[in-house]
């Protein structure tokens, strides 16, 4: 196909591109005469930006009604597999294997539905114009005309999921750095490091009387005080990993010894009928598969996007998802049931209930009548409007029997906004943040200005570009106006696949005192800072005030969901652009600041129970209900 076969008579023609774009041939295009040029994402924007090129955003041809439509539909696309005419097709012993990918479904509908909708709108104002695309922007823009060329196809993926890359975080003496590698490098470091801990910790049976704790997919850092706690009690633990190793640097190594932790990996569970079962389930799988993709016509009809049957173009994605990963998903769920039947566990214990190993723990442990507690991890926006968020995070009770929270706050949420009835709900208090409480903080140093995470990917909000740039300009404009108070100024970026790097070079321009870290954990910087301005909620505001240092809360991207407890009760400073040199003056010349607020401590208090003793209330509330 040549460009004259592509609609001769029209004069102009426009250019549709994303982050997957092969920029090297955009010259080639733009070149010819009478080229519009519409980008759909925040990084292809930015190189628009960076070489000078006029262009377009897909967002200005939709309003805010249209983006908050489209997540509706994410929501229901994603949870495809609970209709009564497919769920039977993907459930084995009890375990819905579409919903293992709810991370990845969710990721992958935020993005294609808001492209799709940007597309029909750019269509409709553009009817009788050529149009360049490639990956999945030529896909879409198929649906709607024939005047579409793909004319430098990519050599770039068009999608990666959720989960395609892994952050690891390298910390020797003081020498600290979080980096990404891509999923498959990362499984096989992984294997490696199970087969030298098999061979150093060869988990054995132990005494009947112990009661036998199975910690799945914990990062044993954060939960140190846990593990440690775990002595004191009449109880033997266990660490179990797929994502996550058990240790990963002295500290940690140190915590599974000294917590006498058995590691289970999947060295010591593969037996003579390991092969033979997995192989037989794995035949059922692709049996039912076959017949589900059968079901064309109820396929075509749930996955309709206001009036468009979208079917043919999202069923590559869920094959991708779900078909070629049965034999993973088959060899996943025998791992579990071979290490059920091997060993003696009283409870289970997870972080949440959406990620792929802890559903399958969670759903198999009724089987082998097994306890499964979900111990809550992080801080959570609790406003009416985020529940559909955290419930696709698996935040809420699914699949385990008893959720464990902080304290009121998360205990309220989950009862009337999770429908999780009390009877199922215990409060224990934040076992991951016993040492800060009893932690002493130095004197302040400098302020630190926190990004609470970079622009969530579950959310169509997420991904438009107005909002991200204005999320990075708060935090540059932010960092100006304290640096102009003659104060050091850290900024300490979210680590994340997508990280925002942009600010790692402007920020340091705008003052010589300012610095921008990528890499580990920020609770290391707290103990010295004498400010937190958050951009976002996130769970370091928790931390900070665990700390007894003041914090300003700037929002961040505006999702939809409403104002959360602790904005509403006061439990740190809200503040603006407008205020914030005001807010900040006003904190660095009272020592007493915190102290003087009592709204402070009184939401951190109805927040958290059991302040510093939170490990011992876990441990203490399994014997009371053994």
């Amino acid at each position: 196909m040549n460009l004259s076969s592509i609609n001769d008579n029209q004069n102009q023609s426009i250019l549709l591109i994303d982050s997957s774009f092969d920029f090297n041939n955009l010259k080639k295009i733009i070149n010819k005469k009478n080229i519009r040029v519409i980008t759909f994402d925040y990084k292809s924007h930015t190189i628009l930006e960076n070489q000078s090129i006029s262009h377009e955003l897909s967002e200005d041809y939709l309003t805010d009604k249209q983006y908050q439509q489209a997540q509706e539909y994410v929501y229901k696309f994603s949870y495809w597999y609970t209709n009564e005419k497919f769920s039977n097709f993907l459930e084995h012993d009890q375990i819905n294997i579409g919903r293992l990918y709810i991370d990845e479904m969710i990721n992958f509908f935020v993005r294609f539905l808001k492209k799709f909708k940007e597309i029909e709108a750019i269509f409709k104002a553009n009817p009788n114009k050529n149009f360049y695309a490639d990956n999945e922007l030529f896909q879409i823009t198929k649906f709607f005309t024939n005047y579409v060329k793909n004319e430098f196809p990519s050599k770039l993926n068009s999608y990666s999921f959720t989960h395609d890359e892994i952050r690891l975080d390298l910390k020797i003496s003081k020498f600290q750095k979080s980096f990404f590698i891509n999923k498959t490098l990362y499984l096989k470091i992984k294997s490696l490091i199970d087969n030298i801990t098999t061979t150093i910790v060869k988990p054995r049976q132990y005494s009947d009387s112990n009661i036998g704790i199975l910690f799945a997919e914990f990062n044993t850092e954060r939960f140190k005080d846990l593990f440690l706690e775990s002595k004191k009690f009449n109880t033997q633990i266990f660490f179990y990993g797929r994502r996550r190793p058990a240790f990963w640097n002295m500290s940690t190594f140190k915590t599974m010894i000294d917590s006498k932790c058995k590691i289970i990996t999947d060295k010591n569970l593969e037996d003579q009928n390991f092969e033979k079962n997995k192989s037989a389930s794995i035949k059922i799988a692709y049996d039912k598969l076959s017949k589900l993709w059968d079901k064309n016509q109820d396929l075509e009809e749930f996955f309709t996007f206001d009036s468009h049957p979208i079917f043919k173009l999202i069923k590559p994605t869920l094959i991708s998802l779900i078909e070629k990963n049965i034999p993973h998903i088959f060899h996943e769920i025998e791992l579990v049931k071979t290490m059920f039947q091997s060993y003696k566990f009283d409870y289970s214990v997870i972080i949440n209930e959406s990620g792929f190993s802890e559903q399958i723990i969670a759903a198999l442990s009724k089987n082998f009548g097994i306890k499964c507690i979900h111990l809550q991890e992080g801080f959570h926006p609790d406003s009416k409007g985020v529940i559909q968020n955290l419930t696709s995070q698996g935040v809420f009770l699914h699949d385990a029997e008893m959720l464990n929270v902080w304290g009121e706050v998360d205990k309220d949420l989950a009862i009337k906004f999770g429908n999780i009835p009390p009877e199922k709900i215990n409060i224990i208090g934040a076992p991951r943040y016993d040492s800060l409480f009893n932690s002493k903080k130095s004197p302040g140093k400098y302020i630190v200005i926190a990004s609470s995470a970079d622009p969530q990917p579950e959310e169509v909000e997420g991904l438009r570009i107005k909002k991200i740039t204005k999320y990075l300009q708060n935090i540059l404009e932010t960092s100006k106006i304290i640096s102009e108070l003659d104060e050091e100024i850290i900024i300490k970026l979210h680590p994340s696949p997508t990280q925002l790097l942009d600010i790692v070079n402007l920020a340091p321009k705008l003052n010589s005192k300012i610095s921008v870290i990528t890499k580990g954990e920020i609770s290391s910087l707290l103990p010295s800072a004498k400010l937190l301005i958050s951009i976002g909620l996130s769970s370091v505001i928790i931390e900070a005030l665990i700390l007894k240092i003041p914090v300003i809360l700037i929002p961040g991207i505006d999702y939809n969901w409403g104002l959360s407890s602790i904005e509403n009760e006061k439990g740190c400073i809200i503040s603006n652009l407008e205020k914030i040199k005001h807010d900040t003056t006003q904190i660095l010349k009272n020592k007493n600041f915190f102290y003087e607020n009592k709204s402070f401590q009184n939401y951190l208090t109805k927040l958290i129970h059991f302040e510093g003793a939170s490990s011992k209330i876990f441990y203490q509330s399994l014997f009371d209900k053994s």
